[in-house]
């Protein structure tokens, strides 16, 4: 099925760079997900443990010194802008179906969260060391935030899993 608004010479050359857009969005969200049960596993129990000692006591270890921030604040943005080229080239073609419907917006809806709260909250964690606020309520909100984290890893599975699905779909 050809989509009403493209000529044949534009589906063939948005199919000539949609299989490596395909491609470029699943090495990105492969590299995300990786990276996500990585910090998941090692990272988060290092600064979450024992707030507000463990946020201080993380800024000085091996782990803290790799840049996590500015690690991210190239990935995801990639991420992002991959799996909606990849969506924006999908749907002229005529080349998509839900999974990658539903993996674009798992990726676009984990940025967007990641922006709005995860990178907040996490920086105001470990740079100020939670601020004045009772430790009681830097547990809670600690918990709070590596378990919402599961949440967002889950949505970023989700977004691994369609995008390999669509691929499988194509041979």
């Amino acid at each position: 099925m050809q989509a009403p608004f493209a000529d044949t010479q534009t589906d063939g050359d948005v199919m000539t760079l949609y299989m490596p857009a395909l491609w470029s969005y699943i090495v990105m969200v492969s590299v995300v997900f990786g990276s996500g049960v990585y910090e998941a596993l090692v990272v988060h129990p290092a600064w979450s443990r024992k707030p507000p000692e463990s946020f201080r006591g993380f800024m000085g270890t091996p782990v803290s010194r790799m840049n996590l921030a500015g690690y991210w604040k190239v990935v995801a943005p990639l991420w992002a802008l991959s799996a909606l080229a990849t969506l924006g080239l999908a749907l002229p073609a005529a080349h998509h179906g839900n999974a990658i419907i539903g993996s674009t917006v798992c990726s676009v809806a984990v940025v967007v969260w990641t922006l709005v709260y995860f990178r907040p909250n996490v920086e105001r964690f470990l740079t100020d060391g939670g601020g004045n606020a009772p430790p009681e309520r830097l547990q809670a909100e600690a918990r709070r935030w590596v378990g919402l984290n599961w949440v967002r890893l889950g949505l970023t599975a989700i977004a691994w899993w369609g995008a390999l699905t669509t691929l499988a779909n194509h041979w």
